[in-house]
């Protein structure tokens, strides 16, 4: 088997081999102390012309993986599965080397996400994929619909969960039939490597999977280049809202289909009724997870104003008892307890903490944690007192400052719930689930969860935003499956048409 993830500098994948491009550029390493540098690998990168050579070849692959039976898909997905067990160990670590990614956020994402999205797509294919004949309607045709992959997708991964939405930049676009093109994240591509290395050991085909490393400055110019190709039928973009708007404004410009999995602004929804214990355990899971970068983590905790200062006091208790847990440390190894890392960079620092200091020059509090603003290194915390004048209230954080905002009436919890431009996640909590469920249902979001954080993914629900969180479906579920095929009707007529002069 040939070694991607081992080679230096690290490759691109064209057909199923090393793919040594004319440039490199550099990736540090993130498990370094504030201050120090060190490059962890050079990287190959595409040109434009190059990145073409690679859409070309799985151009050349379509007709054939289309063809390839389902059964025979299955067991490539499920023999994945099988190889990323028993990688783990190896993948977390290289993942905490390479990414802001924490070591136990690194463990989940792979024992947990990636490996269950493997088994769920392969289960999936034998009936999603299946056509539909519709009932007879008396004249005389039989009518039939196909769902069919649309050629080569074109998967743009972010660096956040590095491992999981790499794989599920093309995972489900290849259980569908389609060819993928993976363009890495700038900044992890060697975790965009782990799911090709995977994927191709387990028996992938040559060119059903290639992938694209590219240079941040090359990014916009290759990118480009990628999704004007005609064989690229369909995008499949996660990242931030900004970005997710040039490539769709790209997109259209080729009358090409995009799926967005764009920011978020996940609110809390606590009834009168919530268990509070519970809803303290889960904010700082949801809220604290991968240093709350994640796009569905917990921004906006949503609490009738009598509760408020109860659930303040064990939120504030649970942080204090799990000190070094809920401490951001950016030096981390297997055994590392710590449950927050450094964010992306010093600017993202600089920018959460421009909406901390914006909250609290309006009168927001801190009332659980001890904020620290380092650069890149932030200390946990959650304010109380914070208003809809505030910019934390409707800007993505993506990073771990919380906000805590008390609702006199279920109208005002739904007005505060659905008063941002976002709609990836939210979660309501209540013991009456009847009751929250009817709340979940009238939050504008594309997935409300009843007594579990934002942050719960379920391979078997199809994950995707509103309003300005995206559109179409990440995977997840039959109609995540779905989402990377196109329809086609066959109508065979049985009778006879009717005689031109009648029509």
């Amino acid at each position: 088997m040939v070694d991607f993830i081992g080679s230096s500098p690290l490759p691109c994948v064209l057909n199923n081999q090393p793919f040594k491009t004319a440039k490199t550029y550099p990736v540090y390493r993130a498990d370094l102390p504030a201050g120090q540098s060190e490059v962890l690998h050079e990287v190959h990168c595409c040109s434009p012309d190059e990145a073409v050579k690679v859409v070309d070849s799985a151009h050349a692959a379509f007709a054939k993986w289309k063809a390839t039976p389902v059964g025979a898909r299955r067991d490539i997905l499920n023999k994945a599965a099988q190889l990323l067990s028993e990688r783990i160990p190896q993948y977390v670590a290289l993942t905490v080397q390479e990414t802001c990614i924490p070591k136990g956020m690194a463990g989940f994402e792979l024992a947990v996400l990636a490996i269950a999205h493997l088994k769920e797509a392969a289960a999936l294919m034998s009936t999603a994929l299946q056509a539909t004949v519709l009932p007879d309607a008396g004249d005389g045709s039989r009518k039939y619909i196909f769902r069919e992959p649309y050629g080569v997708v074109l998967g743009i991964t972010p660096w956040n969960a590095p491992v999981v939405l790499a794989l599920r930049s093309v995972l489900w676009a290849i259980a569908a039939g389609n060819t993928a093109v993976m363009k890495t994240s700038e900044f992890s591509p060697r975790c965009g490597l782990m799911v090709a290395q995977t994927l191709i050991d387990a028996g992938l085909p040559e060119g059903v999977l290639s992938i694209i490393h590219v240079d941040p400055k090359d990014a916009p110019e290759v990118t480009e280049a990628i999704i004007a190709h005609p064989a690229v039928r369909k995008v499949n973009f996660t990242g931030s809202t900004r970005v997710g708007r040039i490539i769709a404004q790209t997109a259209a410009k080729h009358i090409k289909p995009v799926v967005l999995e764009l920011g978020g602004k996940a609110p809390m929804l606590v009834l009168d009724d919530a268990d509070l214990d519970l809803v303290a355990n889960h904010i700082l899971f949801g809220g604290f997870l991968n240093t709350n970068q994640i796009c569905m983590s917990v921004n906006n905790i949503l609490v009738p104003r009598h509760l408020e200062a109860q659930l303040q006091r064990k939120v504030a208790k649970l942080m204090a008892d799990n000190k070094e847990i809920f401490t951001a440390k950016p030096e981390q190894n297997l055994q590392s307890p710590h449950a927050l890392r450094n964010l992306f960079n010093p600017a993202s620092g600089e920018r959460l903490k421009g909406l901390y200091d914006d909250a609290i020059s309006h009168g927001a509090k801190v009332v659980a944690g001890q904020p620290a603003f380092d650069g890149a290194l932030v200390q946990p915390v959650v304010l109380g007192e914070v208003d809809t004048s505030m910019r934390i209230f409707r800007e993505e954080t993506f990073g771990p400052v919380l906000s805590m905002i008390p609702y006199d009436s279920l109208d005002d919890a739904l007005a505060l719930a659905n008063g941002t431009d976002m709609g990836l996640a939210a979660a309501v909590y209540g013991k009456d689930q009847a009751r929250a469920f009817d709340v979940a249902k009238q939050i504008d979001a594309g997935q409300v969860h009843v007594n579990q954080h934002s942050v719960h993914d379920s391979p078997d629900m199809p994950h995707g935003g509103w309003k300005e969180s995206g559109y179409g479906r990440l995977g997840g579920g039959v109609d995540g499956l779905r989402e990377f095929t196109q329809i086609k009707g066959i109508t065979v007529q049985a009778g006879q048409p009717l005689p031109f002069g009648m029509m």
